[in-house]
């Protein structure tokens, strides 16, 4: 089992028009994987109500946080989303 944090974010726009990612919620989640993380990550945070625009999912070993290059996976069909996975 591997240790994973689930991160949830939603898009906003600064006061000056510039976007920016927006945590919304992060649990940590012992896994075999890191899709598998995803998917009871998502069992426990209501969605529907956070409406994430995007999620990141992270290995944690050691202390130590690495990432991979980013994928696409799609929290809402209407919405752009990513995750980083390590």
């Amino acid at each position: 089992m591997n240790n994973y944090r689930v991160s949830f974010y939603k898009d906003l726009l600064n006061s000056d028009g510039h976007s920016f990612k927006c945590l919304q919620r992060q649990v940590d989640i012992q896994s075999d994987g890191p899709s598998e993380a995803l998917v009871l990550a998502e069992r426990l945070v209501d969605n529907e109500r956070l409406n994430a625009d995007c999620v990141e999912v992270m290995h944690l070993a050691g202390g130590q946080h690495e990432f991979e290059h980013p994928s696409s996976h799609s929290l809402a069909p209407s919405k752009p989303a990513w995750n980083r996975v390590a």
